[in-house]
Order: C-alpha cells, then structure tokens, then sequence
C-alpha cells in the first residue's frame, strides 16, 4: 500500500454528535462536498439533517441550510385526519437527510434530500439561508403519484450541475438522470427499476462526472466498478474495477464506490469506501492509491480545491479531510488486467465483455 497524502486540513473534531467540541464542529455522517474557488467548504451532514459552511482554515463552520440534529418529519394522516392536507412542520426550512450540495451561478445553495428525493434551492443571507424552493423534479413535471413507479426517483445520493441542467444519481431506481430544459429528464445511464452487471446496467449508482470529452463516468457502487458512457450510448464500458461487478482491494479493483470527480488532466479519483481508501485512474492503468486506510474508515465524497486540493468527507470517522495536491505517478504503471489497449482519441479502453 502507498503510503497516504499529507493532511493539509482536518474538518470536523472527529467524534459525531452536535455542535462544537473545542471549538471544532461535530459532524455525524458527512456525505456529500462542494468547494468554492476561494477554499469555502460546504458539507451535506446526512443524519444531522443540515449543511454546514467552513471557511478555508475555519474548524468551527457555520450551519447554512436546515437546523442542526432536527429533521423535517412525515406528515402524519392518520393524526391528522380531521384536518386539510397541509405540509409537514418545519417544510422549506428542514430537510430529512440531505446527502449532497452545490452551489449554482448565483450563489445559492442547491441541496439533494435523498428520501424526499428532491433538489431544494436555498439564497443564502449571511450565515443564514432564506425558505428553500424545489426546483428538481421541476414542479411544471408529470405528477408521480408513488414512489414505486418507474419514472419516480428514488433515494437519490448525488447530483452535478452540467450544461445549465441538473444530472442526478437515481440510486435506488439505478440510473442517472439530466434534467434540462424539458419538464421530463433524460436517461443517461441504465434502466429504471431494474439493476444488473450487463453494459446497460447499473446497480445503486452514487456518484458521476464528466470527462473533458463529454462521456459520463458513474460509480456503478454495488457492481464495484466505474462505468464510462460515451455520448448518447446506453451500453457502458468499465474502466474501472470489475466488469462482472466482483469487489476486490487490488489497484485495479474496487469495493463500493461512492464519490468521484475528475483531475484537469483526466484522471477520475474515486471515494473506494469499502477499501477504505481514495483511488485515481488514469487510461487504461491500474489505480493508485491517494489516501489509505491510515487515514480513512469509510470515505463517501470527493471534492475539488482550485489549487489541485483533494477533500474526502469520512462518514464513519465524522470528518472531512483535505489532502494537499498530489500528482500522477509518472512512468510506466502496470495495465489493469482485463483492460484493453488505451483508446487514441479518448484515452480510455474500449468496451470490454460484460455480463
């Protein structure tokens, strides 16, 4: 194993909980990550059913969206039968268990609640934010009268802004979903109510990114593999991991993957939260280890510094880590078994058998 990168900056006192200990914040199961070009760090902290900002350097951060430890509850028919229909206390302020954040081009916050399966829009005032709104499922769209049916989303656990739309990670229906300028998304990725290991496939998708040539990385998370599609394809190609969907803790293999994001040259870093480790690939290469189990337990999201700074959240440490930049090893890196040669225009390999 090689050895992790330097810890610039630890986020988080590292015992879960509430509030501040020591003066540093006490987060419960940070999730989700978005970084500001000026280093401010905003964390998604699923069971403590809120977002918390750090500034670059700040330990303490600052609760901007849902309140800390109280979360937005079910309506509750049957205590309110003799009542209208009204929404649940605390709805636009609360949220149930938010697991990913970004901010959009005005400065608002853009929060994933992953069972209300929904994107809500929060302006932010100061240290506080104002009501949220919905904005995704668009509400001009199809009416879904349950959950279980096809078009529904289900237990979303990431979401990307990508040419003035929203793609979003449909966990539990294993898929992924743009939503543009039209009412109803797009399928980018798999087959909705269905999971499988075959190349149209997804099982419990977590995260997804973009290459600079426009193809759709997806951490396929319970096939244990990152799944590349090209442009308008359905059928995916493995670069990462285990084209069966086996796990395994080999440089080219993976174990429940969550987050991803990609490097300005390409290579995609990948949350490996089973292997307890943070992986990066580059064309047709087996993986390299960033960070390893001597500083993480169960990593869940990447983010980006301007800089080239790494910032992993550690769901079960209760942190978020920022590790200084590091490069690619440079030389001739061993070739990922299974891979085919590197693609000349794309740089990644061609499609492989699938099941």
């Amino acid at each position: 194993m090689a050895p992790s990168s330097d810890v610039a900056f630890q986020y988080g006192a590292g015992g879960k909980g509430k509030g501040l200990s020591e003066g540093k914040r006490l987060l419960s199961q940070p999730r989700g990550l978005h970084v500001d070009d000026d280093g401010t760090l905003y964390v998604a902290d699923f069971t403590n059913f809120c977002v918390v900002r750090f500034g670059a350097g700040d330990a303490a951060g600052k609760v901007v969206a849902g309140e800390e430890a109280k979360q937005l509850m079910d309506v509750d028919y049957l205590k309110d039968i003799d009542k209208p229909l009204r929404p649940a206390d605390g709805e636009g302020f609360l949220l149930k268990n938010p697991v990913d954040v970004v901010r959009d081009a005005d400065g608002a916050l853009l929060v994933l609640d992953c069972p209300m399966a929904r994107v809500q829009r929060f302006e932010l005032l100061g240290d506080k934010s104002a009501a949220g709104s919905v904005v995704f499922p668009p509400p001009r769209g199809p009416l879904v009268r349950s959950s279980a049916v096809p078009e529904a989303i289900k237990h979303p656990r990431s979401m990307l802004q990508h040419n003035g739309g929203m793609v979003i990670c449909d966990t539990w229906s294993h898929r992924v979903l743009f939503y543009g300028d039209e009412a109803s998304p797009e399928v980018l990725a798999g087959t909705a109510n269905s999971c499988g290991s075959s190349s149209s496939q997804l099982n419990f998708p977590s995260g997804c990114a973009f290459l600079s040539d426009g193809s759709l990385l997806v951490a396929d998370t319970n096939n244990h593999r990152i799944q590349r599609f090209l442009p308008g394809e359905l059928s995916g190609q493995t670069v990462a991991g285990s084209p069966e969907g086996k796990p395994g803790d080999g440089l080219s293999e993976l174990q429940m993957p969550t987050g991803i994001v990609v490097e300005a040259d390409d290579c995609f870093l990948v949350a490996d939260r089973a292997n307890a480790r943070v992986m990066r690939f580059r064309a047709g290469n087996a993986g390299e280890v960033v960070a390893g189990p001597d500083l993480l337990e169960r990593p869940w999201g990447l983010a980006l510094g301007k800089d080239g700074s790494i910032f992993v959240s550690d769901e079960r440490r209760a942190v978020v880590l920022k590790l200084a930049p590091t490069t690619p090893a440079k030389g001739a890196v061993q070739t990922a078994p299974g891979h085919a040669k590197a693609r000349p225009s794309g740089g990644y390999p061609d499609a492989m058998s699938l099941d």
